[in-house]
């Protein structure tokens, strides 16, 4: 450290241990601007945290996920970071995420800090909590943008609760499919193995175990169409043809590989560049949901 970094440091660590944390987190989050370094990265979330500032401090430590992930005792702060930020499903999606390389000690210590958090804090916020539940559920009430912007909130609801309204969700037939689609890649994720239903973009009642389910990112449409648009040199029209095909093939999730095909008709089809001619009557009726439920997600 360069001597004025070494001063701010020492002056930003004796703020923190007298418990000083508004000035502890200036002084160390210059220090940090000046030379990010994990170390300074643990030390300002503690401080951010113990402040009573935990969506930063959690924010701040994803920046250092990986180091975090290579210390028990740093991961075990990771957790507490983002429990008191309410991140509950953003952490149980990383716990599923890490399991094949946990030991049954560690699989065992993270599930039951992450399980104790959670009941604390349902405990003390219970109704709180049945208000958010309330608000949540009856989202489809609203126009589409309030009901994205309401469904945020049940990421930081605990996840007995987030299972709970995700599967109410699911069935409501005013819930836009793009949010029904997102809950069930999060319930996939979350390797939820019970018979769950929803009401589909088609307007049928399905029923799909969400464990079993598969990762869009991983499948050979949605690899075929990103590769076919990256190779445009105009980067700006790129994004935005790709991200209108992502929205088109998340909607029809978990369906998209039956309806889709990879193919250059498909992406001109997706993209509005060819008339829906030659498709069965019922592959054209879905892309006319499919086109409605975009336009709406999209206004």
């Amino acid at each position: 450290m360069a001597d004025d970094d070494t001063l701010l440091f020492e002056q930003g660590m004796a703020a923190l241990e007298k418990g000083a944390y508004e000035e502890a987190n200036q002084l160390l989050t210059q220090c940090y601007l000046n030379k990010k370094t994990f170390r300074l990265n643990f030390l300002l979330a503690t401080s951010l945290a113990r402040s009573g500032a935990f969506k930063d401090a959690a924010e701040l430590a994803e920046e250092y996920l990986i180091e975090y992930l290579k210390n028990n005792e740093y991961f075990k702060k990771y957790i507490l970071f983002n429990t008191g930020a309410r991140r509950f499903i953003y952490l149980k999606k990383l716990l599923c995420s890490i399991d094949a390389y946990l030991s049954d000690k560690e699989r065992t210590n993270f599930v039951e800090l992450l399980t104790e958090e959670e009941e604390r804090y349902t405990k003390a916020n219970t109704q709180k909590l049945a208000k958010m539940r309330k608000e949540i559920m009856h989202c489809g009430q609203g126009a589409v943008y309030e009901q994205r912007s309401l469904f945020q909130k049940a990421y930081f609801l605990p996840s007995s609760l987030f299972i709970q309204v995700g599967e109410y969700l699911l069935n409501d037939p005013d819930i836009h499919p793009l949010i029904k689609s997102n809950i069930l890649d999060d319930l996939r994720i979350l390797n939820i193995s019970q018979e769950i239903s929803f009401s589909s973009l088609d307007g049928q009642k399905h029923v799909v175990i969400p464990a079993r389910l598969h990762a869009l990112e991983e499948t050979a449409v949605y690899a075929y169409f990103k590769d076919k648009l990256q190779q445009s040199d105009n980067l700006v029209l790129r994004d935005k043809q790709w991200n209108e095909v992502k929205l088109q093939l998340i909607i029809l999730y978990p369906y998209e590989k039956k309806i889709v095909q990879p193919s250059e008709l498909w992406l001109q089809v997706l993209l509005c560049e060819k008339q829906v001619t030659g498709f069965s009557m019922q592959i054209q009726n879905w892309l006319g949901l499919l086109r409605k439920e975009l336009l709406a997600w999209q206004i």
